[in-house]
């Protein structure tokens, strides 16, 4: 007969205790905001590296777009690991994470305030998923194809003539939407974008201009 390690007998009555059906603890905030503020990091990289080991510019046009993308995404990355490197150094792992206070009648993606008289990059975006017969994904190409046709400026910065992916990319950014790799129903797979995502961000007040597109 062969008996049981001490170990194992722990284990046993630890089962029969069931205390494996104990609820599992709530993230730790501070462990939370690092881990967002990693994959914003992360996504920043990404983008970067898609730009570097993506097609040459062959015009000088195509040059300075690039030169003010690449430009763009490091300010953002250096944000994103000063960010990271705070987090890291912060001894708050206890603490309770403070309140943000925003505007109560304020939707996902008035925060931050979108310019006045124009409807935010969410709804130009959806706008462009109608477009294409409002697929569930739409590759981040075909989605900058659809807004440079667009009048006006996009977020008060740029044309949408002149959106590149990383311009769109730097756009959604404030309301936490970005690429991500996608099979879509032709079998490609691309960087692309999910309606169910810029959706979630989209508030009444845009969505106005949305559906009179």
């Amino acid at each position: 007969m062969t008996t049981r390690s001490p170990f194992l007998r722990l284990l046993g009555a630890l089962l029969d205790d069931d205390l494996t059906g104990a609820r599992t603890p709530e993230p730790n905030p501070h462990h939370q905001a690092l881990l967002d503020a990693k994959a914003r990091q992360d996504d920043l990289e990404r983008e970067l590296l898609d730009i570097v080991n993506g097609p040459r510019p062959v015009t000088e046009g195509e040059v300075d777009d690039e030169i003010e993308d690449i430009a763009a995404i490091l300010k953002d990355l250096i944000a994103a690991g000063r960010e990271v490197d705070r987090l890291l150094g912060d001894d708050t792992c206890s603490a309770p994470a403070a309140p943000v206070e925003t505007d109560p009648q304020m939707d996902p993606c008035c925060f931050p305030r979108r310019p006045l008289g124009g409807e935010c990059i969410v709804a130009a975006c959806l706008a462009v998923f109608s477009a294409y017969g409002s697929p569930d994904a739409l590759a981040s190409a075909d989605l900058v194809d659809g807004l440079r046709t667009l009048p006006g400026v996009a977020e008060g910065r740029w044309p949408y003539a002149s959106l590149t992916q990383a311009r769109l990319a730097t756009l959604l950014r404030p309301y936490e939407v970005s690429s991500r790799d996608i099979t879509l129903p032709d079998g490609r797979r691309r960087k692309s974008y999910r309606r169910t995502a810029l959706l979630a961000v989209l508030c009444s007040d845009c969505a106005g201009f949305w559906q009179t597109r």
